[in-house]
């Protein structure tokens, strides 16, 4: 009981610090702020202006300028003056620091100041500032200024923190966090940062983020506390009661105080000091990350990675609907990819479906998996095509460019780093269901050809950028944030994107197996956060995010809406049906009611079919459909392509679409028909039992008024809205979601699912 209340009041000591904390952040925000106040201020003073002016029109009076400037910030280290065209100019006559250069230009040119940032100068950082000098409404150049960071530092001079951890740091929306100096300890904050904004620069003050709200309120404390210490004191009383008899103690009263076993109780800790505040020159790197701050452990999964691990044996679980998956050292390794690629092979040569093309992305046991597929299938006579690690839609494009449309993608997607796979393609068509089974089933009857066949390696990241940027060119320029998540679209989706005419700002896109930053999958709102931030803090119209194996798509806007991709199909019908009247369009289940609506009006058949990419493609082969779209983000282009799902193509075309349009790409995007809607709903259940509860629901579900499809679950159509519920194909569990014309609507078509659903189990656990 004691312990119970102690830990009751330790969590109310912990919020309280945290509470310290969050002063002192806000406290150190203001401190910083004013000293980059005063450094703005400086280069928007009249005096400077009017001196910079003067100095782009006659530079013999630089010194001046730099004479004036040196006068009001001693620490001045470099004044430079750029011509109003500079932005124009090739990025290499910037010298050192070029793109930071560049994107501060750009700011200064919207905004008339750029944020004040922290820029690389030899082993030291220099604080920079840049501002737009104009006459008027006529632009003439732009002077930019660094300085030492003596004064900055002393600005942010903290005691020890009372949260354990304060740090000031830069964002600049494209890679992890520069710690410029520190306090505490890093490594005891077990609940991951909170980062407040230093206005008018790209600093942050990161202090430890609370807890999730406590079960129990102060009061709640306070009365438990009481209770714990009377039933205490009871418990003491009638313990020594039981060592001492009543008589004893009347006799001798002290031996009340004497009696009884003593517990020995450990003395205090004192609080030891500080660690001594960090120079900024031993500040750790710029691509620091912390671990702790990681959905997973990345030093045990090394672990697990680098340890001998016996062979694993071949199960009939890692055949999934869509792919072949699991977990490496577990389900899955050199040994089994072997095993797979015999049974691909056999079924290449039988179809006359050869060679394949084979490629992974960024994982750590990618090599590996690629080297026992690659043995597998070239064991069977079939050969092979190694195009290295690319992202899917390469692999695909490789496919029809070099082949007859078959290839294998080693690839986990956007599964968490020990996960891989991989996704299968002969003759054009996506293995998914019965005929990826019949891999297993074929390889359990020993029916798998002999052969030597031979392998050739190929370059296609070039043939692959240049079929796309030879069939699209932006009409405008449109400046976006392009977020590879550290996966495989590091490769080449930037450089895509540049070729087509867009301006593009990277977002963690240096390949990483562990993914540091954050999960490669656009789908989940929390990992477009650094996104969101980072358009905002770029000055950009428009985020786009692709997942690990980049062949899914997530889209932002400069205000944060996230743009989900059942809206973004409404922009691609309206301009293939412009082409293409009358023509088939296919979505799947989860999409919303708003696109069938949308393709009609547009002149298209829209038609609802299963989630799934493989089973969504193959479908689209069946009906000659020139596109198809699914919830997820993975779109399908037979227009002006190949009919296959590539993430960094399709954001091609989005901003094709984007740059024909008179008005901004948020503007375009804000006025797509929308309704109020859930995200994707999740119902944990165990292995097999989400299947068998929807083959009962699709058997007893009943909803007055509705339009009933089972084609994937249940989806119940009202004239207000539309609920789903379905079973994924690749975890255990029940995806549902919900939209409706009206928060009121959204409440009734809720109701009447969780209604049905508990009276088929009652134990369900449902999110809504």
């Amino acid at each position: 009981m004691l312990a119970m209340a102690l830990m009751l009041f330790s969590g109310s000591s912990g919020e309280r610090n945290l509470g310290k904390a969050q002063e002192q952040g806000e406290r150190a925000v203001r401190q910083v702020s004013q000293y980059i106040q005063s450094v703005q201020r400086l280069l928007q003073d009249e005096q400077v202006t009017e001196l910079a002016a003067m100095a782009l029109e006659s530079p013999e009076r630089e010194a001046e300028l730099q004479q004036y400037l040196g006068g009001r910030l001693r620490e001045v280290q470099e004044v430079s003056l750029y011509p109003a065209n500079a932005y124009l100019m090739p990025v290499s006559q910037f010298g050192e620091q070029a793109w930071i250069r560049m994107d501060m230009m750009l700011s200064a040119r919207k905004a008339g100041v750029a944020p004040v940032q922290l820029m690389p100068h030899g082993e030291e950082q220099h604080l920079a500032g840049m501002v737009a000098i104009r006459d008027g409404e006529q632009e003439l150049g732009f002077l930019m200024v660094t300085a030492t960071t003596e004064n900055l530092l002393s600005s942010f001079n903290m005691t020890l923190p009372a949260g354990g951890f304060i740090a000031l740091q830069q964002l600049n929306g494209r890679f992890a966090p520069t710690v410029v100096r520190s306090y505490g300890d890093r490594s005891a904050v077990t609940n991951g940062l909170t980062r407040l904004t230093v206005p008018g620069s790209l600093l942050r003050i990161a202090i430890p983020r609370p807890a999730p709200p406590a079960s129990f309120g102060a009061m709640e404390r306070i009365m438990i506390f009481l209770l714990g210490a009377l039933l205490l004191t009871f418990g003491v009383i009638k313990r020594q009661r039981a060592l001492h008899p009543v008589a004893e103690l009347k006799a001798d009263p002290e031996a009340l105080a004497e009696g009884g076993e003593k517990k020995q109780v450990k003395a205090p800790v004192k609080a030891k000091p500080g660690p001594e505040p960090k120079p900024a020159e031993e500040a750790p790197p710029a691509r620091e990350v912390a671990l702790s701050d990681l959905p997973f452990d990345v030093h045990e999964r090394r672990r697990k990675q680098s340890a001998p691990a016996a062979p694993v044996e071949l199960t009939p679980g890692i055949f999934r609907a869509y792919d072949i998956r699991g977990v490496v050292g577990e389900t899955l390794d050199a040994g089994v990819a072997r095993q797979v690629g015999q049974a691909i092979g056999t079924l290449a040569v039988e179809e006359e479906a050869g060679p394949l093309v084979v490629a992974r992305d960024g994982r750590h046991s990618g090599p590996a998996l690629v080297a026992g597929m690659i043995e597998g299938i070239t064991s069977t006579g079939c050969d092979v095509i190694d195009i290295g690690a690319v992202p899917t839609g390469v692999l695909y494009f490789a496919a029809y460019e070099c082949g007859s449309g078959s290839g294998v993608m080693v690839t986990g997607s956007h599964n968490p780093p020990d996960y891989n796979g991989f996704k299968v393609m002969i003759g054009g068509m996506t293995l998914s269901g019965e005929k990826i089974t019949a891999l297993y089933q074929r390889l359990e009857a020993g029916e798998i050809r002999i052969g030597k066949g031979t392998v050739r390696e190929e370059d296609m990241v070039d043939r692959y950028r240049e079929r796309i940027s030879g069939d699209i060119q932006l009409k405008r320029p449109i400046k976006v944030v392009a977020d590879c998540g550290n996966g495989i679209g590091g490769v080449c989706a930037v450089d895509v994107l540049r070729d087509i005419g867009a301006e593009v700002l990277p977002l963690f896109d240096d390949v990483d197996g562990d993914f540091p930053n954050h999960h490669p999958d656009p789908s989940d709102p929390h990992n477009l956060e650094d996104l969101i931030e980072s358009v905002n803090l770029m000055g950009a119209e428009l985020g786009v995010a692709f997942d690990g194996d980049a062949d899914r798509l997530g889209v932002v806007t400069p205000d944060g809406e996230i743009i989900y991709a059942d809206r973004i199909m409404m922009l691609y019908v309206r301009e293939i049906l412009s082409r293409n009247p009358g023509a088939p369009i296919i979505y799947d289940v989860k999409c919303t009611g708003k696109l069938d609506q949308v393709i009609r009006e547009s002149g298209g058949e829209p038609e609802m079919y299963k989630t799934g990419h493989s089973l969504i493609k193959n479908r689209m082969k069946e009906v000659d459909a020139p596109f198809a779209g699914e919830m997820s983000g993975h779109f399908f282009f037979k227009d002006r392509w190949y009919g296959f799902d590539c993430g960094i193509y399709s954001a091609a075309r989005l901003l094709e679409i984007l740059a024909m349009d008179e008005r901004t790409p948020m503007e375009t995007l804000k006025s797509l028909p929308s309704s109020i809607s859930t995200p994707e709903l999740k119902v944990h259940m165990s292995e097999g039992e989400n299947h068998a509860f929807v083959s009962e629901f699709q058997e007893k579900a009943r909803f007055a008024d509705a339009r009933l499809s089972t084609i994937d679950g249940v989806r119940a159509d009202f004239d207000y809205g539309w609920g789903l519920v379905r079973a994924s194909n690749t975890t255990p569990i029940l995806v549902v979601r919900f939209e409706a014309d009206s928060e009121e609507s959204l409440d009734i078509i809720k109701e009447a699912f969780r209604l049905q659903m508990l009276s088929i189990r009652k134990d369900l656990e449902l999110p809504f």
